[in-house]
């Protein structure tokens, strides 16, 4: 599951985007969420959006491995 992997990723308070940018989780129900899954084309579950300044800025779909999760947010 992907929940665990995000929830220990974004407490640890070492880890930044590559801007330097710390973290924060906000997770989204789609079923009473409709119209912002619409607005970001949900297709599939679990997906990751990355905001930065209000803006997305990456996305995946599906769940990855830990070591991958800090290397999009590295990236951002």
């Amino acid at each position: 599951m992907l929940s665990p992997i995000l929830e220990k990723v974004t407490a640890d308070e070492s880890l930044t985007t590559g801007s330097g940018k710390k973290l924060d989780l906000v997770t989204v129900d789609i079923d009473q969420q409709t119209e912002l899954a619409q607005e970001y084309k949900v297709r599939s579950i679990p997906m990751v959006v990355a905001f930065i300044d209000g803006k997305p800025v990456n996305q995946f779909v599906g769940s990855i491995p830990e070591p991958k999760v800090r290397d999009f947010i590295k990236g951002l």
